[in-house]
């Protein structure tokens, strides 16, 4: 199976597990009762939702909605967790072989998410200081390409705040890579953005939100 159609089925599988758990009534019922007060006036009185209102939502949907209804469905979950993140390790292991034979590490590809995160003004600052460390970082962006078509939200999500709650026997490992599928997907979404001189300020918002939860 060629990486590219690995990459499609993995994230098919992920984007359906995440869809239901995303979907699931326990999720909708649990996630309100949680948002702030003002929050919750504000989304019977306002049309236009702000985006601090946004993230607040998806923070109390990813960490405390989630969760419970991972918990809830961890039977039904179980084994398509198991076989989406087998296919996940199958995919990472040939972007791992890509960064050998580039020189490069897992930590190049962490760093390199974390410089694009920091906007257009960052990239330049590095591309001016030091060149040769911009030269990996677009290498390793260019090896995360085949991420660029993926949901942001599903892989980390599933990873992070899904999977160690349906399977906590192996919740460390699923933690351990959400922080790369993170990275990847991060990577190759802002890099799309630099290659086309076009910053779409929401995704890259949302996208530090999310570095934010990965680490939470």
């Amino acid at each position: 199976m060629s990486r590219r159609v690995l990459a499609t089925e993995m994230a098919k599988a992920f984007d359906e597990l995440y869809s239901i758990v995303s979907s699931h009534a326990e999720t909708h019922a649990a996630t309100r009762p949680r948002l702030s007060e003002g929050m919750r006036e504000r989304m019977r009185t306002e049309e236009h939702v702000p985006e601090r209102d946004i993230e607040e939502f998806l923070m109390v949907r990813f960490t405390q909605a989630f969760p419970r209804t991972a918990v809830m469905l961890s039977k039904k979950i179980l084994k398509r967790a198991r076989e989406a993140f087998n296919m996940w390790l199958d995919f990472v292991s040939s972007i791992e072989q890509m960064l050998n034979e580039a020189g490069l590490t897992w930590n190049t590809v962490l760093e390199a998410a974390s410089t694009f995160l920091g906007g257009p003004e960052a990239i330049r600052e590095l591309a001016s200081r030091k060149p040769g460390k911009m030269a990996d970082y677009n290498v390793a962006a260019s090896l995360a390409a085949t991420t660029a078509f993926f949901n942001i939200y599903s892989i980390p999500i599933c990873l992070r705040m899904i999977f160690p709650y349906a399977d906590p026997e192996r919740a460390s490992s699923y933690i351990q890579e959400a922080r790369r599928a993170f990275a990847l997907v991060a990577l190759a979404h802002l890099k799309r953005m630099q290659d086309s001189g076009s910053w779409d300020e929401v995704m890259l918002r949302r996208l530090r939100f999310l570095n934010e939860l990965m680490g939470a």
